[in-house]
């Protein structure tokens, strides 16, 4: 491949010729010390996923409390209450949501 043709006014430019930058007078930035406020152990700010998941146990919970609420008293208008939609029968108190079914055609 042949080099690339430049007019003869032209003169390349190296790193070299590159004028010098001046330094800036601003210092830089150091990080920020910690007050003792932050240092402390805060109790409010836990983790977010134990919090979702004693949450997410406590209503599991309650719903249990409803549901053996609801089977003892065997009143219809409480198992409404329940995530199920009551067209759908409940057998042996499981839900038939996720049950196999062998249909033969």
């Amino acid at each position: 491949m042949l080099p690339s043709i430049l007019p003869l006014g032209v003169v390349p430019v190296t790193s070299g010729q590159d004028p010098v930058r001046p330094r800036p007078d601003i210092p830089p930035v150091a990080s920020a010390q910690a007050t003792s406020s932050e240092s402390a152990i805060d109790l409010k700010h836990s983790d977010a996923d134990q919090a979702t998941l004693l949450l997410r146990e406590e209503q599991q919970r309650q719903h249990d409390k409803r549901r053996r609420e609801a089977l003892e008293q065997g009143d219809e208008t409480a198992s409404g209450s329940d995530d199920i939609a009551p067209d759908k029968p409940q057998v042996d108190g499981m839900q038939r949501q996720g049950v196999w079914v062998d249909i033969k055609v």
